[in-house]
């Protein structure tokens, strides 16, 4: 089964714990949950001018390479709001895990 990309948009404060049951759900949900601030966190030095200005480059090629974003919290930060009018310029679909729900027991196919 080949699933789609979701890209998880999480503001500065998220937890790993938090970005983890997050990305569960998502995949529970049938998506293949792509999480910058989870994934390349782990590898990248964020404190580290070049390897930042790296990490914010890796994250925009992520999301332009998913045809949708969920927003994971209520509580937005300049990041996830550049995120978000990032897929928005590029027509991504943009919604919230309980969006994301919604549609998926509707049976609607948001990346077809």
């Amino acid at each position: 089964m080949k699933r789609p990309w979701a890209f998880i948009c999480a503001s500065e404060g998220a937890t790993s714990k938090h970005l983890r049951n997050y990305c569960r759900e998502v995949y529970l949900l049938g998506y293949l949950p792509v999480c910058p601030k989870l994934q390349d966190s782990q590898y990248l030095v964020l404190e580290d001018a070049v390897e930042r200005s790296e990490y914010t480059a890796i994250v925009r090629d992520k999301l332009l390479r998913c045809p949708m974003l969920v927003v994971c919290s209520r509580n937005q930060d300049a990041t996830t709001n550049a995120q978000i009018g990032l897929a928005q310029k590029y027509n991504r679909i943009v919604t919230t895990l309980d969006g994301l729900k919604k549609a998926v027991s509707e049976g609607d196919d948001l990346v077809s």
